[in-house]
């Protein structure tokens, strides 16, 4: 199956991106929108694509501004939340409470889980909009450029693009995003 995914090009800093302009607003998980951005190192040859794109220009800076500001509120979340449940953990094994080591690991790993794709997730942002903290964000300013679309294909379990290649990003949504996939209708 061919798929033509609708990406919106965009300047910010002087340095082009695009980022995918359907599967952003279907995503389970706002923390792996950002995974969506990408270089534009694709063909803009297509004029229209098998997807209609559901996040429209006119919203691309509104829309990345508040990705921004919600994926450092989550990624402080989940640090939190890792950190408290370490302490009490530390602290009932420091008192020599039993309290089930495997689930505490299985719990740990979790939560470091989350972390790391919140944590991932602004990183990149923070690449793309050229600021480190949301304070800075009034400043930035994002210049749509229009649509482009990118080519893929599902292949048995995986997603390839129009040379073949697999799509690591996509392959990894498909394996992990409940909404990639029903967006997909997999």
């Amino acid at each position: 199956m061919e798929i033509k995914i609708p990406f919106i090009i965009f300047e910010v800093h002087g340095e082009e991106y695009a980022i995918d302009a359907y599967f952003s607003k279907k995503l389970e998980k706002i923390e792996r929108i950002s995974t969506l951005i990408r270089r534009t190192d694709f063909p803009r040859a297509f004029p229209e694509g098998s997807l209609e794109p559901l996040l429209k220009e006119e919203e691309l800076e509104n829309f990345l501004k508040s990705l921004f500001y919600e994926v450092a509120k989550i990624s402080g979340q989940t640090f939190d939340e890792r950190l408290r449940h370490m302490r009490r953990w530390n602290l009932w094994r420091f008192l020599g409470i039993p309290t089930g080591f495997r689930r505490h690991l299985e719990e740990d790993e979790k939560l470091s889980s989350a972390s790391r794709e919140a944590m991932l997730s602004l990183s990149i942002l923070q690449r793309v909009l050229g600021v480190k903290n949301a304070g800075k964000l009034g400043d930035v300013i994002i210049i749509p450029k229009g649509y482009a679309y990118y080519v893929i294909r599902v292949e048995g379990g995986e997603i390839r693009n129009e040379k073949g290649e697999i799509d690591r990003i996509y392959t990894s949504l498909l394996k992990i995003d409940e909404g990639f996939r029903k967006a997909l209708k997999l």
